[in-house]
């Protein structure tokens, strides 16, 4: 049966097919007809590309199938619907011809973490290297189509409320006790149902689950409790791994000073705090084929001009995110490749909406118009930063029009805008600060943070009359601040592991959300994000988009910076990873399908 998961230019959806699925991204919608091998599309569809690469519809023309092609009937207007099936027995191999085995791949980025549970904040981005989800974007495709992992097939109900899983069998996790659908229910049972004590930060991209359960032991079955288009999506986020029942029944669900057994294809050989996480091949994965490494070295490389340098200089083989002028070095580079790819990543200034001043709609305005967010963006060299709205995906207002609105402009809007918000503080009770007690603001202590975009930030507040002092902590002890009472955070906010954006919103902004550490609460904000996570008609959702960045705007929840592009770079001999063919970031598992081309 097919289900609809994700829209509006980024559409993803699967069919059971009684074996293994891919699922096909596409970007426009058209009325068109079930077709096979052989048959021509009625009505032209425009996709990024073909199961195998060599059909693409151009807008204007027909074209002849040349794979299977299952298309649901649709009116225009709403998501397009193309479905590729997968040959049975699919598995995940490198893109490139004759990988070569062995060898040992060192990495540059920050990776250091507080606790090692990935679901109550330890790094994804390190610790996925040992685990496996049920199901993963294709990293070796460009992340263009969803392929089994755990699962091996799924079959989705008529009404998209029900998902069952059929799991792979002969897996083992890393202590030798074998997997079952007794793991995959415990780990998402803790995250519905979690035990006192446990906080799981990604809640609410799980909170349409209203219940997991075990078939029989190779078989689970997910029901939704509330229409939720893009939950599907959600198992291929790099984060949402399997942990083992026995060990989270051995640690009363709490696995934040445990480094948990995975399935995955690496183990962990070593680790030294503040320098490096180094693992090992599995040599009992469930997959022959995989790993192509003997080992891999995450060094913890924090500042991104280091990362860079060190990938230039051959200390590292690859980084996920460099800092510009690197990346620019990287562009001229005989030995190295560099590729932008866009996130959803943001920079934000969180303060806490339940604390005086920021109660006051009009100060939280005031200082949402004094940030000059185009002056930033030439400040802050350390990352590509892009000036938006409140969505850099679907629904983004486009550049002509947003650098016309108040608190995005420059030059003379700007002083419009500092004038507005000055006046905003007057009403509020507070001309040219007085009134006001001194704030303090945590960032991390890496330096585009601590030594960049603190100091600007506090600068541009001062010309509103806050005088704010800053404090620096190491970058995995930030999220800490939140539970305090604070009054400013610098960090950099979760976007959304998928396509669709709705869950960068759903997460942080909703009322009572996992990851609203500002304490936001904004009934028709609410309203707005419990519409896009029903709506599949795109010119419905896009006006949701647009009527949901208009309340942020004016009730803003934070400062938002803008969004940042990561900025990976790798040796000319890095393969397996296909980084060009990216159509959004994936920071996460690499080594599993990674080789050395030396």
């Amino acid at each position: 049966m097919l289900a609809l998961f994700a829209l509006a230019g980024l559409a993803m959806v699967a069919v059971s097919c009684g074996g293994e699925t891919v699922v096909e991204r596409v970007v426009e919608t058209v009325i068109v007809e079930k077709s096979v091998k052989g048959d021509t599309v009625v009505e032209t569809v425009i996709v990024e590309k073909s199961v195998k690469g060599d059909t693409v519809v151009v807008k204007g023309d027909t074209v002849t199938v040349v794979e299977t092609v299952i298309v649901e009937k649709s009116v225009k207007g709403d998501t397009v619907v193309v479905i590729a099936t997968a040959q049975p027995g699919f598995v995940l191999q490198a893109p490139e011809p004759n990988p070569i085995r062995g060898g040992h791949i060192k990495t540059a980025w920050g990776a250091t973490m507080r606790d090692f549970d990935i679901y109550q904040g330890g790094s994804g981005n390190v610790l996925s290297q040992m685990y496996d989800n049920l199901i993963r974007l294709n990293p070796t495709d460009g992340l263009k189509t969803v392929v089994p992992e755990l699962a091996t097939s799924w079959d989705i109900s008529d009404d998209g409320m029900q998902y069952t899983f059929k799991l792979r069998q002969g897996v083992k996790w890393h202590d030798g006790q074998p997997f079952t659908s007794a793991d995959v229910v415990a780990t998402f049972d803790r995250i519905i149902n979690p035990p006192t004590g446990i906080i799981i930060p990604s809640a609410t991209r799980y909170d349409a689950i209203g219940n997991v359960e075990a078939l029989d032991d190779f078989t689970v079955r997910f029901t939704l409790d509330k229409v939720r288009i893009w939950q599907f999506d959600m198992f291929t986020d790099v984060a949402a791994v399997i942990y083992p029942k026995h060990i989270l029944d051995a640690n009363d669900g709490d696995l934040r000073k445990l480094i948990a057994p995975g399935t995955g294809a690496m183990i962990l050989d070593d680790k030294q705090d503040g320098e490096f996480w180094r693992f090992r091949a599995n040599e009992d994965y469930w997959n022959p084929t995989l790993p192509y490494l003997d080992f891999a070295t995450m060094l913890h490389v924090p500042a991104w001009t280091n990362r860079g340098t060190a990938v230039l200089t051959g200390v590292a083989d690859f980084s996920w995110n460099v800092s510009v002028d690197t990346f620019n070095q990287g562009k001229v580079s005989d030995t190295v490749q560099v590729t932008p790819l866009p996130a959803s990543g943001f920079l934000e200034v969180r303060w806490n909406n339940e604390k005086e001043p920021f109660t006051d709609v009009r100060v939280r305005r005031a200082m949402h118009l004094a940030l000059n967010r185009q002056v930033a963006v030439d400040v802050y060299k350390e990352e590509q930063l892009t000036v938006s709205r409140w969505t850099n995906g679907e629904g983004r207002t486009p550049d002509a029009e947003a650098f016309q609105m108040p608190g995005y402009r420059t030059g003379a809007g700007f002083d419009e805008d500092l004038a507005e918000a000055k006046s905003l503080m007057a009403e509020a009770g507070f001309p040219d600060g007085a009134g006001l007690p001194e704030f303090n603001l945590t960032t991390a202590s890496v330096p585009g943070h601590a030594e960049i975009l603190a100091p600007f930030f506090v600068a541009q507040m001062e010309q509103i009359g806050m005088t704010i002092n800053i404090s620096a902590v190491e970058r995995s002890l930030v999220n800490e601040e939140y539970k305090k009472d604070f009054d400013f955070v610098l960090s950099t906010g979760g976007g959304s592991p998928i396509y669709n954006y709705t869950p960068m919103w759903a997460q942080q902004f909703v009322t009572d959300a996992s990851q609203n550490f500002g304490r936001y609460s904004n009934a028709d904000f609410d309203s707005v994000v419990d519409k896009l996570n029903k709506e599949t008609n795109l010119a419905n959702r896009l006006a949701l988009w647009a009527e949901g960045q208009d309340i942020l705007d004016n009730d803003p929840p934070q400062i938002h910076f803008g969004f940042t592009a990561h900025a990976p770079m790798w040796q000319n001999y890095v393969k397996g990873l296909n980084m060009k063919a990216r159509g959004q970031v994936e920071w996460g598992r690499y080594s599993t399908t990674a080789w050395l081309d030396k």
